[in-house]
């Protein structure tokens, strides 16, 4: 078969599809992916906001591919990309089998009624452009199913599999007589560490680490530095020592709005760390009730946050492992495309 891969950029794909796209080759079939960045066959500049003018213009230069190769299947990561290859798919008469892989839709219980009429109704209007889904929490199975999502079945996977490093690092740790607290993640309203920051005026005695970066990152500063809180509160930019940050914390959080299946709660969980998130899906999906507090509820969060008891918790995390989702994974992308093809 030939294959597309499509994902909104080539960090998305080098962190999470390189081992399926490796088994798609060793079963035989052409693999080519669809991607903003160095090393996509096909490079599309997308545009992160959603309904940006840029996009719509590329619309029409993934259509022309779309005809021109001709593809027996694609499968679709990020929600950008899924949607801008959907669109460009009702323009192509011999229509690939098309499995949308969803990361966390963005909407859902947390979201705003107004925010997620929107986002469902542009889901609706790509229903026939969709003939299987893969989602990775319950609540994004319960979504998809309800509202028929797609033309034919929705599969529920315990994520893309992490990739787990060797649990003998050197920790990095901010502060010696002080709690940890640590947050990886993109820095944005998504993600909310604004919410995190603010919490900090309440909590002396902790040190909270953003580790990343992104478009939230400038009014976090600003926020830090009219509150006086430089001593107590570090962003780290962009890093590599991604783990060793987690490794040094004493407390794991989390206010995100939004999740699929998170690979830093799963990292964290996988390194013993005692965990305090957002009870929203995803995070949900993975963690015991005590880790979690109504999302952006303050008090809620400063409680869990000061009950927390510093020490070395046990969670299951093996069939998250990479060796574990894979071949199964494999299968479900797979199987649809035989039956497709065996009439």
């Amino acid at each position: 078969m030939k294959i597309l891969v499509a994902a909104s950029n080539m960090v998305h794909i080098n962190n999470f599809h390189l081992p399926y796209i490796e088994a798609f080759k060793e079963k035989g079939h052409s693999v080519y992916v669809m991607a903003r960045g160095e090393g996509a066959d096909f490079n599309i500049p997308f545009v992160k906001k959603s309904l940006s003018f840029s996009n719509f213009k590329l619309s029409y230069k993934i259509r022309r591919i779309l005809k021109e190769e001709n593809f027996d299947v694609i499968y679709l990561h990020t929600s950008l990309a899924a949607f801008w290859v959907r669109m460009a798919l009702r323009g192509v008469k011999r229509k690939p089998y098309v499995i949308n892989t969803v990361h966390g839709y963005l909407f859902g219980k947390a979201s705003g009624r107004i925010h997620n009429m929107l986002y469902l109704l542009c889901e609706k209007l790509l229903r026939k452009q969709t003939d299987d889904i893969v989602v990775m929490n319950k609540e994004d199975l319960e979504i998809a199913e309800k509202n028929k999502l797609c033309k034919g079945k929705v599969y529920l996977t315990d994520g893309m599999g992490v990739r787990f490093k060797d649990k003998d690092i050197t920790p990095i740790k901010m502060s010696r007589d002080k709690i940890n607290l640590v947050y990886v993640g993109e820095i944005s309203d998504r993600k909310n560490q604004i919410f995190l920051v603010k919490a900090m005026e309440s909590l002396d005695n902790y040190t909270l680490t953003l580790v990343g970066d992104g478009d939230g990152r400038e009014e976090i500063e600003k926020y830090i530095s009219k509150h006086g809180l430089e001593k107590r509160v570090f962003i780290t930019g962009f890093t590599k020592q991604v783990y060793e940050y987690i490794a040094g914390c004493d407390i794991y959080v989390s206010a995100s709005k939004i999740e699929g299946l998170p690979f830093n709660i799963m990292e964290a969980m996988y390194l013993g760390k005692p965990i305090v998130a957002s009870d929203i899906k995803g995070q949900n999906d993975l963690l015991p009730e005590k880790s979690l507090y109504p999302l952006n509820d303050m008090d809620g969060y400063l409680r869990c946050v000061k009950n927390t008891i510093v020490r070395e918790e046990r969670y299951e995390t093996e069939k998250y492992f990479l060796d574990s989702v894979l071949e199964e994974n494999v299968e479900i992308y797979l199987h649809p495309t035989s039956n497709k093809n065996n009439g």
